[in-house]
């Protein structure tokens, strides 16, 4: 099986064959040991878990030798100035259906396709859950890198994109050259060189040291893992996104070539109203988010956030919201009541 093979069989799937890379110890599990140590990753413990199969991914499937690494774009049209402006309040990539079920499928069919024309092959599908550090696996394919917001970037295609891999029992085709790009380096082939883009227009300064984000001050962290309080520090930009952040990648000059999904969306999520996300009930929630991304913040900490911008944005609905919000028992809301008074007594600050 020739590479032309393997990228229709991607592309059949609406999906972008990144590349093949041999599995082992994995050369940047130490920095990632060494961002673990220093707690940039804030309060997401499940990362310290199966730091083994982080380091060498071979342990996810006995005998494995290769990796098919490959990725779906979610690219919808957003613009840096319409997310500043707040037009856009939750990411892209939560506006697709949920990409775990959608790619899995895709890469199973990819997988038994495989299997078909090569007897004894055994593979697994791994989706974003899998204890795998699937960025770096990507920057060891034949394009792309690491940029300074840790996103792998594909110099042709930009970093808008979802990764998954295809652990594989045997080599299925020579495995790519790695990269040889330089991120520190502007060339045609890749690098971030001197553009400070992203760090710019991170909001909180979460990436101010390069090549290395610091969950702890980073916005999709809040809005999205963190399940307590959110500090007033943030408070200001989540009229800006209540559910995730796209800024530094929309800031990024290679994602003026990000490719546009194919996969269904729900514009319905592209910016929808506070009041109703801050309010909504349990059937409400199950029908509107169910099957998303959002899920993963759970109802409260998607009112939370709903609540919070309402109070940074002085929405004259705001006490109607909390007044809503007091008859219900999750303690989440209840303090962040308790922080919306202090708040507005402080006026807004």
């Amino acid at each position: 099986m020739n590479r032309e093979e393997l990228q229709k069989l991607c592309s059949d799937e609406g999906l972008l064959l990144l590349g093949l890379v041999d599995l082992g110890p994995e050369p940047r599990f130490q920095l990632f040991e060494q961002w673990l140590s220093e707690g940039q990753h804030a309060g997401m413990q499940f990362l310290e878990n199966n730091r083994h199969l982080r380091e060498d991914p071979r342990g996810l499937l006995p005998d494995s030798v290769q990796a098919l690494i490959f990725a779906l774009p979610y690219y919808q049209g957003d613009k840096l100035n319409a997310a500043l402006r707040g037009e856009y309040r939750v990411a892209q990539y939560a506006r697709l259906r949920d990409y775990h079920k959608s790619m899995k499928q895709k890469a199973a069919r990819i997988l038994d396709q495989l299997q078909e024309k090569i007897p004894g092959l055994e593979g697994r599908v791994t989706i974003d859950s899998a204890p795998l550090l699937e960025r770096a696996l990507a920057a060891r394919t034949m394009r792309g890198f690491i940029g300074k917001n840790t996103c792998f970037i594909h110099p042709d295609h930009g970093s808008l994109m979802l990764i998954g891999e295809i652990l594989l029992s045997h080599h299925i085709t020579l495995s790519d050259p790695a990269s040889t790009v330089d991120p520190t380096q502007r060339t045609e082939d890749g690098g971030c060189g001197s553009c400070r883009r992203c760090q710019v227009h991170c909001p909180t300064g979460a990436l101010d040291t390069a090549y290395k984000l610091d969950a702890r001050k980073c916005l999709a962290y809040w809005t999205i893992e963190h399940r307590g309080t959110i500090p007033f520090e943030f408070w200001p930009h989540l009229p800006t996104y209540v559910f995730g952040c796209d800024l530094c990648q929309l800031a990024c000059p290679y994602n003026r070539k990000a490719l546009p999904t194919k996969e269904p969306t729900r514009p319905d999520l592209t910016n929808p109203d506070l009041f109703d996300l801050a309010t909504m009930t349990q059937q409400r929630y199950e029908s509107w988010m169910g099957g998303t991304p959002l899920t993963r913040a759970k109802r409260e900490g998607l009112r939370r956030n709903a609540l919070i911008a309402m109070a940074v944005m002085k929405d004259e609905r705001l006490n109607e919201a909390c007044a809503m919000v007091k008859a219900e028992d999750a303690e989440v809301l209840h303090q962040t009541l308790e922080q919306i008074a202090i708040w507005i007594n402080n006026g807004g600050q």
